[in-house]
């Protein structure tokens, strides 16, 4: 999902103009010939529905996945606090190809910063279609990270919708999630989203 929002500022930030080091939303193409402003007032008018959790860790308070379908053909995901789900950042793609053409796309989203070392709290969202079997995030120490799918639809077919947030150890110590991975079945990476970082 290249497109980004926040309706805490009512802005929507297309991804590229996002410049710092652990920038903004990755994946995916957005359509923007409807524009910005449409967008963000269907956002207000479409209902978000959790659909995958990030879960409370280091002090921080879980967080939830919530998608939005709008009256503007989109198809919408973002990550937000659990008692305002209207206040959370993510990106959008068509709802007709929720995926935009992939099997997975990723958002990033992180409090602090821009220095690794200095981020507070960064967090993966994303949505797999229903041939990915398992995801993981790669670090930019090499390491990786296991992450939970959870099944969940867009209308009336089938995907998985996930949620995760980097360790605080691992943030202190400057390391990152330099990429998130899909597998199929077999084990075979089937696709591959960069943050930006590393």
């Amino acid at each position: 999902m290249v497109a980004m929002f926040r309706r805490r500022i009512a802005v929507v930030v297309c991804a590229a103009a996002i410049a710092a080091l652990l920038a903004g939303a990755v994946g995916a193409g957005y359509d923007w010939s409807r524009g910005s402003s449409e967008l963000e007032a269907a956002l207000v008018d479409a209902t978000p529905i959790r659909v995958a959790d990030i879960p409370a860790a280091d002090d921080l308070p879980a967080r939830g996945v919530f998608a939005q379908s709008t009256s503007t053909g989109h198809f919408c995901l973002s990550d937000a606090p659990l008692d305002a789900p209207s206040m959370g950042g993510g990106g959008c793609n068509s709802v007709d190809d929720p995926l935009g053409g992939s099997v997975l796309t990723t958002s990033l989203a992180y409090d602090g910063g821009p220095a690794i070392e200095t981020v507070k709290d960064a967090r993966l969202i994303g949505l797999a279609a229903p041939e990915v079997a398992s995801v993981r995030v790669v670090m930019s120490d090499g390491s990786s990270r296991i992450v939970k799918l959870k099944k969940t639809k867009v209308g009336s077919r089938d995907f998985s919708a996930y949620g995760f947030r980097v360790r605080k150890s691992d943030l202190r110590k400057g390391i990152g999630p330099i990429a998130v991975v899909a597998y199929d079945e077999r084990g075979a990476e089937i696709d591959r989203q960069t943050t930006g970082i590393g």
